[in-house]
């Protein structure tokens, strides 16, 4: 046998007396599965001992607030340490993780200038009281803006140092093994770092390196001083601000490494933080949604090569002999070359284990192919502070069905053994399928098509691949099923004929919708089509050239002409919409609805919609469908007006409605059928995920 592929990235390593297992750490993420007063809950105890046991080398719990009046946001809970209330649930939380051998750091954190005041009314707090124009915005991907900040008077600086210290103090006392100070994005101690938001002239001001580090360096040696040197202290800062007039650079970044060290920090973990164009940046490949301007060109780049932000961890780890985590989409190929390079120390990593916790486990096993991969779709943070999927707030996870509800989505061995079909093979039958053979079920799988994937492959045409992965994910679902033993069976039509030929104990229907066609005068003339009608089309192509060339291709030929009006404004319509007018065409979305971009993620959506309109897409909704005319499109709009939308296509592009033919027919037949998925219940691909997972679960 030769080298572990990852021999690096998994030896470990001592920082401040702890010993990381390996150079993988998990990065702090507000999961948001605190309750309303800022406790641990079951829900979070349940998520973090999912990546201890997954063998993350550290895990980074939190963020932790030291100050909830001024750091939660409008929609969200988080972990609260301002109080030794807290402290049974936190050291729960510590003892959980530590059950699995893994040490533990809890990231403290305060969200500073970001503090929406329509939560509670309280304004926020930053370095300096900014005008509106002097302020940085944000909007977009976000969908926040900056409120006007109250600037922290000397009193009050040395008060939030106490909290900061004392937040440490309830880290130690609960057990866990160092603090991570949040000194990044455009949170409080950051506002003192850049000269962007830093307009004082006092001892914290931004006059020199030394005075705007004073606040973060006052934090880092109080901790110090009042817990010891041995109870390691790291700290996270931007590498660098994008975007900004006077925001900081990466020579700024080393200098301050170089302070914070001084100061006595154990670590430096280094991310970013953008505006504008550049918003997002903390998840790299968001910036590039949905297309990426050409000022953006070189990052996009950049970032295929060695990650965006290594850059400036690396400038970082040439000026501190303490070690330096980078983070931003690193996978383990690429985490392992940095470390091998002596890049940087350690990788962080974020919505990789969201997907997968087993990911370190598995690589330590050489199962790499095995490791279920992030989309980067951004369907975690769809559904904080809301109900409208699954009825489950807080991070959740398209291929990962069991983040956030681990303790009842565990796979356990089947009581009884049973002979399973599942008929159809999209995402719902293919999950459905994974679960039930590793409980121990005899699992069949059918598929009337040639390929497995059910709309999977046109949906990554329709989407592209370059941030959305979702060829991805089909490779892991169609990998794990071949190799769970699941009989799969091809180009094979299932009827009542062949179940009762075969038998099963249950049968699970997974064949998805049933196109939906609207009723409007003319839906039958020949410049109507329907994405249903394109999918078939596209299908034969799919399947040799795959969505990555036939995706290339489309931009010289669509069976399509220049002007487009589509029928149906939800997140089947809008792709379609975005998928046509990176193609040149001239695109209109009418919707019976009030509200467009149903089920697309809301952070997508933000920046979705202010696309069209710079592209020049007409958005209608609330509209009644009139007739379909040689001229194009009849409609009344909400206002009540009437009007023709000229187009050479009128293309219908509505939510699938549900199949239950198969499914009627097989009740009585079969001891146990399910129908899930789109025939059920039209949603995504992480709802028909979801689905399939939990029906495979339960049989």
């Amino acid at each position: 046998m030769g080298e572990p592929k990852f021999k690096k990235l998994l030896e470990p390593i001592d920082i401040g007396g702890v010993t990381f297992r390996n150079r993988i750490v998990k990065a702090a993420q507000n999961p948001v599965y605190a309750d309303a007063a800022g406790y641990v809950t079951e829900k979070e105890k349940d998520f973090c001992e999912a990546l201890a046991r997954g063998g993350v080398g550290m895990l980074l719990a939190g963020a932790a607030t030291v100050d909830p009046t001024v750091s939660m946001g409008a929609s969200e809970t988080w972990i609260c340490v301002d109080d030794d209330k807290y402290l049974p649930g936190l050291a729960e939380l510590a003892q959980v993780i530590h059950k699995h051998g893994c040490p533990t750091f809890l990231q403290l954190h305060h969200a500073g200038p970001q503090h929406p005041m329509d939560r509670d009314g309280l304004p926020p707090v930053s370095s300096s009281a900014l005008t509106e124009a002097e302020r940085p915005t944000q909007g977009g991907a976000r969908g926040t803006f900056f409120y006007p900040a109250k600037e922290l008077t000397t009193t009050e600086i040395e008060k939030v140092v106490d909290k900061f210290t004392q937040a440490a103090r309830r880290a130690q006392k609960a057990g866990f093994d160092g603090v991570e100070i949040h000194a990044a994005h455009p949170y409080l101690i950051n506002s003192f770092l850049s000269r962007a938001w830093n307009k004082r002239q006092d001892a914290y001001g931004c006059q020199d390196l030394e005075s705007r580090s004073r606040f973060a360096v006052e934090i880092i040696r109080a901790i110090k001083t009042r817990l010891g040197q041995n109870f390691p202290v790291g700290i996270r800062i931007n590498g660098k601000e994008y975007g900004l007039e006077k925001g900081i650079t990466t020579e700024e970044s080393q200098a301050f490494a170089r302070i914070l060290e001084t100061a006595g920090a154990d670590y430096i973990h280094v991310s970013a933080e953008g505006y504008g164009l550049y918003e997002r940046i903390e998840m790299p490949e968001q910036i590039f949604y949905p297309e990426p301007a050409k000022e953006l060109l070189p990052l996009l780049q950049q970032m295929k090569k060695q990650g965006l932000h290594t850059a400036s961890a690396a400038a970082i780890k040439k000026v501190v002999s303490i070690p330096v985590i980078s983070v931003g989409n690193i996978d383990p190929v690429l985490g392992e070359k940095l470390v091998k390079q002596g890049r940087v120390d350690l990788i962080g990593v974020g919505r990789r284990l969201l997907a997968d916790p087993e990911l370190p486990n598995k690589l330590a096993s050489g199962r790499y192919e095995d490791i279920a991969p992030c989309a980067t779709c951004m369907w975690c943070v769809s559904n904080f502070g809301s109900q409208d999927s699954n009825k489950q707030t807080g991070l959740i996870c398209r291929i990962n069905a069991a983040l956030g509800r681990e303790r009842a989505f565990t796979i356990k061995p089947a009581e009884k053994k049973k002979r399973v079909m599942i008929i159809g093979g999209g995402p719902a039958g293919m999950e459905a399928a994974r679960v039930a053979a590793i409980r121990g079920h005899e699992v069949s799988l059918f598929e009337r098509s040639h390929h497995l994937g059910g709309l999977l492959p046109l949906a990554a045409l329709i989407k592209g691949t370059e941030i959305d992965k979702i060829p991805a994910q089909l490779r892991y679902l169609r990998h794990q099923i071949t190799r769970l033993g699941v009989s799969i069976y091809l180009g094979k039509e299932v009827n009542p004929e062949l179940i009762e030929q075969l038998k099963p104990d249950v049968a699970v229907v997974a064949t998805g919708g049933l196109p939906a066609v609207p009723e409007i005068p003319g839906i039958n003339l020949r410049q109507v089509v329907r994405s249903s009608d394109l999918g078939r089309q596209a299908e034969f192509y799919l399947r040799f050239l795959g969505p990555r060339v036939l995706g290339w291709l489309t931009r010289f030929y669509l069976p399509l002409g220049k002007r487009v009006v589509i029928i149906g404004g939800l997140i089947y319509g809008c792709e379609t919409a975005e998928f046509l007018v990176k193609r040149g065409r001239k695109v209109t979305i009418v919707e019976t609805m009030d509200r467009l971009g149903t089920l697309i993620t809301f952070s997508h959506l933000l920046k979705l919609f202010p696309w069209f309109a710079a592209k020049g897409v007409t958005m209608l909704s609330g509209v009644k469908y009139e007739a379909i005319t040689a001229r194009g499109l009849t409609i009344t709009t909400k206002d009540g007006q009437r009007q023709t939308l000229e187009a050479d296509n009128i293309l219908v592009a509505l939510s699938p409605q549900p199949n239950t033919a198969l499914f009627e027919a097989l009740r009585g037949k079969v001891p146990e059928v399910h129908l899930i998925g789109d025939g059920r219940e039209p949603l995504t691909m992480g709802d028909a995920i979801y689905d399939g997972s939990r029906i495979g679960r339960v049989i």
